[in-house]
């Protein structure tokens, strides 16, 4: 009796360790199985430090894009939706036009734009600086297209909340902008990025090693900044940057704005896009107890980026719980596992006497 006592020891840590994963995640797991599903959407960033956080309310992006034949484009768009777009061309007398957002979509087959140059306009809207360079690349590799990018020029705009002690875990919305509860404590800002990525002289760019980032400059509220890497907002951070969604659904006719419990370091995370759709799950009697889970989006045409989003919120929400669970099985399959050898061991004993 003492040796089986002795034995059942690790299943008895093993479920200790059961009780500890669901008391770390008791609000999620009940949330997630027993709360109300909704549809939400991300319209916000946070970006948590460990003295203090800025706060992504709104985003606009200016683009313009210089062909080799001279002409340009410009877009604007705000929170990734386009808001204006203009062909402009090199040749006089030839009035500008404006361009729909069918115009720059990659599946159209109604427009004038070749499916090269879209596909560069989309990858310059949500891209960071690498894919920025990679597009940039690609259009190196047509010599002969007119219609080729020689020159991008990219300006973030960046409209929120810089320098925040404390940080709420609930937002409100006024006129459909995301706003802090006590706007008294805290200054809001705008962060400005530019970045110009020029292969319009082969040889400049030769002789900076391949490098088409031309010229670069980030502002705050005015000012200089040097952040850790020559990118923009959302991807020049350090490591040490924790990046947190905040999401808003409707809830009893009200919208309720709310800072997701998930986030990752060094960057924003795949499976939650800013500005895109995302599921919510909130308890009905007080829709400020919520949570988000990602949306991977449709696996069609892109199976690999599908499961690499599938799995960062999958982990993302659930990447602590599991080890903590799975570690408690593993104690308790190994304690049931000595458990049976010694009964099965003094069984043999007792059949050979």
């Amino acid at each position: 009796m003492p040796k089986f006592l002795r034995l059942s020891i690790l299943p008895f840590i093993g479920c200790l360790f059961l009780i500890g994963a669901y008391l770390w995640s008791q609000r999620e797991v009940n949330l997630r199985f027993f709360g109300q599903p909704g549809e939400g959407q991300l319209i916000g960033m946070v970006l948590q430090r460990n003295d203090h956080a800025d706060v992504l309310a709104a985003l606009d992006i200016d683009l313009t894009f210089t062909l080799a034949n001279g002409d340009r484009i410009e877009c604007s768009y705000a929170n990734y939706v386009l808001h204006a777009a203009t062909y402009i061309s090199a040749k006089t007398g030839v009035e500008p036009r404006s361009l729909s957002s069918a115009d720059l979509d990659l599946k159209s087959s109604q427009t004038s734009l070749s499916p090269a140059l879209r596909k560069v306009i989309m990858d310059s809207v949500r891209g960071d600086a690498a894919i920025v360079r990679w597009a940039m690349l690609r259009e190196n590799r047509r010599p002969n297209d007119p219609s080729r990018v020689l020159r991008l020029e990219k300006i973030e705009t960046v409209s929120g909340y810089f320098g925040v002690k404390h940080l709420p875990e609930i937002f409100g919305l006024r006129d459909g902008l995301l706003i802090l509860n006590e706007e008294s404590e805290f200054y809001a800002g705008v962060v400005r990025i530019r970045g110009v990525f020029d292969q319009s002289n082969p040889a400049a760019v030769k002789a900076n090693k391949g490098e088409t980032l031309s010229d670069y400059s980030y502002e705050r509220n005015g000012k200089p900044v040097t952040p850790e890497k020559k990118n923009f907002f959302l991807n020049a951070e350090p490591y040490s940057t924790q990046f947190r969604p905040i999401f808003a659904f409707e809830a009893n006719g009200n919208v309720v704005a709310r800072l997701s419990h998930i986030g990752r370091r060094g960057g924003a995370t795949l499976a939650l896009i800013l500005y895109s759709p995302c599921r919510v799950y909130y308890d009905p009697k007080h829709p400020e107890e919520a949570i988000v889970s990602a949306l991977p989006g449709p696996i069609a045409g892109e199976p690999l980026a599908w499961f690499s989003r599938f799995c960062e919120g999958l982990f993302g929400q659930w990447g602590s719980t599991a080890l903590i669970t799975l570690a408690g099985l593993m104690f308790i399959v190994t304690g049931l596992l000595f458990i049976y050898l010694a009964l099965r061991y003094r069984d043999d004993e007792m059949n050979t006497l």
